[in-house]
C-alpha cells in the first residue's frame, strides 16, 4: 500500500500528467493533429489506454491520451462522457486515473455534481472485488497459525487510493454528494470494511467523518464566555488545540503561548513530530461541575458535546488531574479543500454570560481579593 499522505493534494495530478508534456515525444505539430480529431475518438483512447494501465505510474500510452484530450477545443466537454464510462474501466488503477483527473477538473472549477456520483460508483465497484474477513472469522483465523490471510490484488489496492483522492475532490466541493454518502449506510459500511485495505477509502470517510459547529465556551472561574465556530474537525483533541490556541490573546488564567510549530502542524501547514496538553478541564455544559464523568473525551467526535437550549456548550474548569496530552496523530489528514478552524467570533457581554451561567446552574464566582502589593 502506498504511504498515505501527510496532505491530500488533488492538484498532484500534475505528478502523473501535467509533467508529462515537457516529454520529448510529443511535439506541439503533434498536439495539433491531435486536436483536430474528433472528441470522441480521443475519448476512446482514454478508455482503451485505461483499460491497459497497471499500477500508480501513468502509461505513456494514457499520458499521451490525457495530453490529446487537453489540447482539443472541447476539451471540458470530454470529462462528463469519461465520468458516464467510468464504471466500464477494465483496470482499477486506470479507473483511479481517470477519477484523479476528474477530481483535478473539479479543483479547477468544473462541476462536482457533474463527475461525482461516477466516481463513487467506480469505488464502490472496486471496493466490492475485495475480500474481507468479519469479526468471527477472524477471531477463527487467530487461532490458526498456518492461515496467511486473504490476498489482495495490488492493482486492486491502487486504484481504490486513486479513486479516494478523486472523490475527495469532489465531496469536499459538492455539499449534495457529501450528504448522499453520509446518509447512505451501505456505502459507509462498505467504505469501512475496505478501509484498512487502501488509503482512498480511509480518505473519504475521514471526510465524511469531519464536522463544523459552532461552540458557547465558558471560563466558568472568570465569568466569561465566547462564542466560536470550529471547521473540520473529526476529534476533541484536533478541538482543543486549536480551540487553546485561538483563545491565547484573551489571557484567561492557564492559558499559555502555544508553540508556533504546533499549531502550524494542527493547520496542516507542515508536518512535524509534536504534542499539546490541556490547559483546562474541558467540561459538558450539561454538568455543573467539574469531574471525570463530565469530561469531553478527546477521542471523541466534537458532535459528542452536548446542547444547551439547542447550542453546543462547553466549560473551561481550572485542570483537576495531571495534564491530559495528546499526539500530532490526532490532527490528520488534512484536506486542502476543508482546512481545520477553530475561529473566536465574539466574546460574549457580562449579562449573556451570567445568563448563561444560572441557565447551566454553575457554581458563584469566587471572589476577587480586595488587597493588593505594590
Amino acid at each position: 500500500m502506498a504511504k498515505w499522505p501527510h496532505r491530500i493534494l488533488l492538484a498532484t495530478f500534475l505528478d502523473h500528467v501535467e509533467t508529462f508534456r515537457v516529454s520529448t515525444s510529443i511535439t506541439p505539430e503533434h498536439l495539433m493533429s491531435h486536436s483536430l480529431q474528433p472528441l470522441d475518438q480521443l475519448i476512446e483512447d482514454v478508455i482503451n489506454a485505461s483499460n491497459m494501465q497497471c499500477g500508480y505510474e501513468c502509461s505513456d500510452d494514457l499520458r499521451d491520451a490525457f495530453n490529446a484530450i487537453a489540447e482539443h477545443p472541447r476539451a471540458a466537454d470530454s470529462q462528463p462522457i469519461v465520468a458516464e464510462r467510468l464504471c466500464e474501466v477494465e483496470s482499477a488503477s486506470g479507473a483511479g486515473l481517470l477519477a484523479v483527473w476528474l477530481g483535478a477538473g473539479v479543483e479547477g472549477g468544473a462541476n462536482p455534481d457533474t463527475t461525482g456520483r461516477p466516481v463513487l460508483d467506480t469505488l464502490m465497484k472496486w471496493a466490492a472485488t475485495v475480500e474481507t474477513i468479519d469479526a468471527d472469522e477472524e477471531a477463527n483465523e487467530n487461532e490458526d497459525e498456518e492461515c496467511d490471510g486473504l490476498a489482495v490484488d495490488p492493482d486492486t489496492v491502487a486504484g481504490m487510493e486513486l479513486l479516494g483522492q478523486g472523490l475527495v475532490a469532489h465531496v469536499s466541493r459538492s455539499g449534495a454528494l457529501h450528504d448522499q454518502i453520509a446518509n447512505d449506510p451501505r456505502i459507509i459500511s462498505e467504505l469501512e470494511r475496505v478501509e484498512h485495505m487502501s488509503a482512498g477509502p480511509m480518505w473519504v470517510l475521514e471526510l465524511i467523518r469531519k464536522r463544523s459547529g459552532t461552540l458557547l465556551v465558558i471560563h466558568v472561574e472568570q465569568r466569561r464566555g465566547f462564542r466560536m465556530r470550529y471547521e473540520n474537525l473529526s476529534n476533541c483533541f484536533h478541538l482543543f488545540t486549536l480551540l487553546q490556541d485561538a483563545i491565547a490573546g484573551v489571557k484567561l488564567p492557564g492559558s499559555q503561548r502555544p508553540s508556533e510549530e504546533l499549531i502550524a502542524v494542527a493547520k496542516g501547514q507542515k508536518a512535524a513530530e509534536c504534542y499539546d496538553d490541556a490547559w483546562f478541564h474541558y467540561g459538558i455544559g450539561t454538568h455543573p461541575s467539574a469531574d471525570l464523568g463530565a469530561s469531553v473525551w478527546g477521542e471523541a467526535s466534537p458532535d459528542s458535546i452536548p446542547e444547551v437550549d439547542g447550542q453546543q456548550v462547553l466549560l473551561l474548569w481550572p485542570p483537576i488531574m495531571a495534564s491530559r496530552g495528546w499526539g500530532a496523530g490526532f490532527f490528520g489528514p488534512f484536506l486542502m479543500a476543508r482546512p481545520p478552524a477553530v475561529i473566536l467570533e465574539e466574546e460574549l457581554p457580562a449579562a449573556e454570560v451570567q445568563h448563561w451561567c444560572e441557565r447551566l446552574k454553575l457554581p458563584d464566582a469566587a471572589a476577587s481579593p480586595w488587597w493588593k502589593f505594590w
